[in-house]
């Protein structure tokens, strides 16, 4: 019987960050981001992955208040109708977890990992923009993931 992996989703309707456990389900990794408006089909681009990684379970960022309740409107119900989709199309678990802030860290762990630089200085555009969105992305992803994974146990 061949490990299985856990996927981890940082939804948004322009860009989907992905990432995935190791086969020990302790860390998360960065895997890819999905651009919506390039793949518009993202469930074909998931079930590749989801075969090719022998993916056992999906964790999706869900948005929180900051005292941690949920509010329907605008990106919950656009998470929720994700999750159904999902559910439908792989019948595999689909977990919810808290993606509070997790940007905000992606983009500062990144910035860091830069040595403190925002990209000032060096030639900017669309395409660059564009890219560091999809690395925030990713890396959202991974906090996501990582999160379920450090407290999945108490599931």
């Amino acid at each position: 019987m061949r490990a299985t992996t856990v996927l981890g989703l940082d939804f948004g309707e322009r860009r989907i960050g992905v990432a995935l456990s190791d086969v020990g389900k302790t860390l998360a990794m960065g895997l890819t981001t999905i651009d919506t408006r390039r793949h518009p089909d993202v469930l074909a681009v998931l079930k590749g992955i989801i075969t090719e990684e022998c993916v056992e379970a999906i964790v999706v960022g869900y948005p929180l208040r900051t005292d941690g309740k949920i509010v329907a409107g605008g990106k919950t119900e656009a998470v929720d109708a994700f999750i159904v989709k999902l559910e439908a199309a792989f019948a595999l678990p689909v977990y919810r977890e808290d993606e509070s802030f997790t940007s905000q860290m992606a983009a500062e762990s990144l910035k860091n990992r830069n040595g403190g630089k925002s990209g000032k200085g060096r030639k900017r555009g669309k395409h660059r923009h564009a890219e560091a969105k999809a690395e925030i992305d990713r890396v959202a992803a991974c906090y996501i993931l990582q999160d379920f994974l450090d407290h999945g146990a108490a599931r």
